[in-house]
């Protein structure tokens, strides 16, 4: 068996040449995971680059006492969206760039598997980083009141204008995509792996992005139901953070950094997962404590939801809470050492390298160590009350950041460049740019440590003379003017390798990994031939990737020669990665781009206040999902598909996967429990704030009508479990019945509540009770609407044909998310209606 192409020699193919308006219908139109992964570390370096301006002229206004390169409140956004661009749309899209591009060749997959979901991510992101830039345009500039939005800083009496609802509604939309990234990236890595790479020999990195993943899942959530409370009380008057009307200020820190600290290790994970590729190849051994960097990674992903007060210690919270954090503060940084003795440990017994790629790991450890001493000073909590809001912090973050994320962003880009394009970058230009990095970096920053500890607060646009800053902050400033030539060079680099760099070849470094053994750049379908896996190290340790148990090698061989008329990707089991089934990946389709224009327009429409324009947005999201989803012929019969699976033992499901599909519905369901349960940590927050709740002058909610609507939608669901057993034994016109059955039931239970709610005798903007109450109802609506939706879609391919006892997994995760609905609706309402008796 042979793969692709030779692993010893340049692939050069010629492509033939494309119009411009090809090109353009080709990128709205792709699901390719190599482009999209291209799409996201191009639009992430420029979101970079612009970042970078504005530290730049940050700088400059702070080389001086007085100086007034900019007005106060240009400033002010400045390092607002400064901040802003660098954790939301720089660190994780590049990530996210890295694993599309990357891990499915990695893993020896030939896609991702929603390749229409993925390409839905990145134009979500596309969108809603633009949507926040362009804050800029409106009268009073950008955004002024720092990337963490506090309230009520972020409040229409101290932020008036549209500036700070194009920064939460574009987060939003951003956010929205990184949610739909992480979905993506969990399922395939778990379920796409090649035959026989079990989880124990699961590259770093793919381990690294798993962890990652569900760390987006369970801390964006929580940011975006801040933000919607966020714009809620900006756009409609409700009174979440407004104190004197039962709010909190604090609530708004709770859910920002629920999501804020987790933040910064789903920046750091993925980048100590390139480290971990990079470091083995360039210090030619095997990395050293492949189990001890697993643990670890996954310890990091848990320990890290412990630590969101660890930015709170100075808002007045008891002793008890404060030591609680700070004690998690400083076990974190167990697993974040393990990592770095292990990297040490194989640097000390290999052979090193020194070429470019292998510096930025070097200057990783270096500055990311750095980091980590002052992380553990901040974690205690006397230093911190010292130190909080000094320019002490600011160098902590920085050189976790910097360090931490971006000097290995750009070790990868120098390893895995060759893989994208086919050509090295020049070693002396990557050298030269790497030592004007790393010296940059460190007289820029390191000298903020000092001034911090001079007293010198963040966030201020000057500062008085003869307190003994001026030195510290002039020699700041000159680093970063070291750190301009240094990024310079590396686009010229760039540049010069797309048109003159050397061939690389497949395999330029000698990598034990599987991405080495396709051609560079790969080709559309990265692997005609599944490999075989049976080792950490399949490059190095196999004589040949296609080679192995011969049942494995039949079943490929056999999935090889399948007609070429459509995609056929293989799905594993999850822990021994055995084949499990063979299904059709979705191909390009431009109903992603659709979706992301209705999902962009419902939120300008809540920007320019034309509430016809959100429903005319949420029209376009429904038709897009529709058309995305729309059921298409399957390319083979079922007869085939039999047959197949008769000779292998593998299922075969052309008309689109069922595995796949039930993994996706349980992550969207996961996403909606942790929405719901962000829902309820508010609800109960403000209760435990209000001494009275309901507000005096406010009757107690009337819940007579719930129990008739809870018992209404529990037979909904029945209805839609029945369907499900209908179809299964071929009864489609039982299943056309239960179907209507289920959206009877669950109309009535809506149409109840909509009647009660009707009765209440408060608003959503009298109190905080009120604002909780019909926010969080809301919620409960939306839910069963999604799942009303889903039955009738179900309904129609029903009477369409288009389900039948080997084809139902529409139907199954219908009665799954009908299920998960009124699960959501039982308890928000029981909640709603019980939470006054509660003492």
């Amino acid at each position: 068996m042979t793969l692709i192409a030779d692993a010893t020699t340049p692939v050069h193919i010629r492509r033939p040449r494309q119009s411009p308006g090809a090109k353009i219908v080709k990128v709205l139109t792709t699901t390719d995971h190599k482009t999209i992964g291209l799409l996201y570390l191009t639009t992430s370096f420029i979101f970079f680059l612009l970042a970078g301006g504005m530290a730049e002229i940050i700088r400059a206004e702070l080389a001086q006492p007085g100086l007034q390169v900019v007005s106060p409140e240009q400033y002010n956004q400045l390092f607002t969206m400064h901040g802003t661009i660098m954790m939301f749309l720089f660190a994780p899209p590049a990530a996210y760039g890295f694993a599309n591009f990357i891990m499915p060749l990695q893993i020896g997959a030939p896609d991702m598997s929603f390749p229409r979901l993925n390409a839905f991510s990145y134009w979500l992101y596309l969108f809603g980083g633009i949507t926040v830039l362009s804050g800029f345009l409106t009268p009073e500039g950008a955004a002024s009141f720092g990337w963490f939005a506090y309230a009520p800083l972020s409040s229409n009496e101290f932020s008036s204008g549209l500036a700070l609802d194009f920064w939460v509604l574009g987060l939003g939309v951003a956010e929205v995509g990184a949610i739909a990234a992480a979905v993506e990236i969990i399922i395939g890595i778990l379920k796409m792996r090649a035959p026989g790479m079990t989880l124990s020999r699961l590259p770093l990195f793919a381990w690294a992005m798993l962890v990652t993943a569900f760390m987006i899942l369970f801390a964006f959530t929580p940011l975006i139901v801040g933000s919607l409370l966020l714009e809620l009380d900006r756009g409609f008057h409700t009174q979440f953070f407004n104190v004197e009307q039962g709010g909190s200020v604090l609530l708004w820190q709770h859910l920002f950094w629920i999501f804020g600290h987790p933040e910064v290790y789903i920046q750091f994970l993925p980048a100590a997962g390139i480290v971990s590729m990079v470091l083995p190849v360039f210090a030619r051994r095997k990395i050293a404590g492949y189990t001890w960097l697993v643990g670890a990674f996954v310890a990091i992903g848990f320990l890290s939801f412990g630590l969101w007060a660890h930015h709170m210690f100075a808002v007045g919270l008891p002793p008890l809470v404060l030591s609680f954090f700070a004690a998690a503060s400083l076990v974190i940084g167990i697993p974040a050492g393990v990592q770095v003795f292990a990297w040490l440990a194989t640097i000390w017994s290999g052979k090193p390298v020194w070429n470019t790629a292998f510096l930025f790991v070097l200057g990783f450890l270096v500055i990311f160590v750095i980091g980590g001493i002052t992380g553990i000073m901040v974690a205690a909590v006397p230093f911190d009350l010292q130190a909080h809001d000094t320019y002490f912090v600011v160098a902590h973050l920085h050189y976790v950041l910097i360090g931490g994320v971006g000097f290995p962003i750009f070790a990868g880009i120098y390893y895995w460049w060759p893989k994208y394009t086919g050509r090295l970058l020049d070693e002396r230009l990557g050298k030269l740019s790497f030592w004007l990095l790393f010296i940059g970096v460190n007289v820029t920053f390191f000298p903020m440590h000092i001034v911090g500890l001079l007293g010198m607060p963040r966030r201020v646009y000057t500062y008085p003379s003869g307190l003994g800053w001026e030195v510290w902050n002039m020699i700041s400033t000159a680093g970063v003017f070291l750190i301009l030539p240094g990024i310079l060079l590396f686009i010229a680099n760039i540049i010069y390798s797309k048109r003159r760099g050397a061939p690389a070849g497949a395999d330029p470094w000698g990598g034990d990994t599987l991405e080495w053994a396709v051609p560079s750049p790969p080709l559309d379908h990265g692997w005609s031939v599944l490999p075989i896996v049976h080792s950490r190290h399949p490059l190095w340790d196999q004589a040949a990737v296609s080679e192995g148990d011969p049942k494995l090698e039949r079943f490929v061989e056999a999935l090889a020669q399948w007609p070429l008329r459509w995609r056929a990707a293989l799905i594993v089991r999850t822990t021994d990665a055995l084949p499990e089934e063979v299904f059709r990946v979705a191909g390009p389709s431009v109903w992603p781009f659709v979706t992301a224009i209705g999902v962009v327009t419902i939120f300008a429409a809540e920007l320019l206040k034309l509430r016809l324009g959100a429903l005319a947005g949420a029209l376009v999201v429904v038709a897009g999902a529709i058309g995305w989803n729309w059921p298409e012929r399957p390319p083979i019969e079922e007869e085939e598909e039999l047959a197949f699976e008769r000779e292998h033992g593998v299922p075969v499901r052309a008309g689109g996967s069922d595995v796949v599909a039930q993994w996706g519905m349980g992550l969207s369901i996961l996403f909606v429990a942790i929405a719901f349960a962000s829902f309820l940590l508010t609800y109960f927050y403000l209760r435990l704030e209000n001494d009275v709740w309901p507000p005096a002058g406010i009757a107690e909610p009337n819940g007579r009508l719930f129990a008739v609507s809870a018992a209404l939608a529990i037979a909904g669901v029945v209805a839609a479990h029945v369907a499900v057993r209908r179809i299964r034994l071929g009864d489609e016109r039982g299943l056309r019945l239960s179907l209507a059955g289920t959206l009877a039931f669950g109309s009535a239970a809506m149409a109840l509540q909509i009647i009660s709610f009707s009765r209440l005798e408060f608003g959503g903007t009298d109190h905080a009770y009120g604002s909780i109450f019909f926010t969080l109802g809301g919620f409960c609506f939306g839910v069963l609407g999604v799942a009303l939706i889903m039955g009738a879609m179900t309904l129609v391919w029903g009477y369409r044909h288009a389900l039948t006892p080997r084809r139902h997994v529409t139907a199954s995760n219908t009665a799954r998310f009908w299920a998960a609905a009124v699960t959501v609706w039982l308890i928000g309402f029981a909640t709603l209606y019980l939470g006054p008796y509660l003492t």
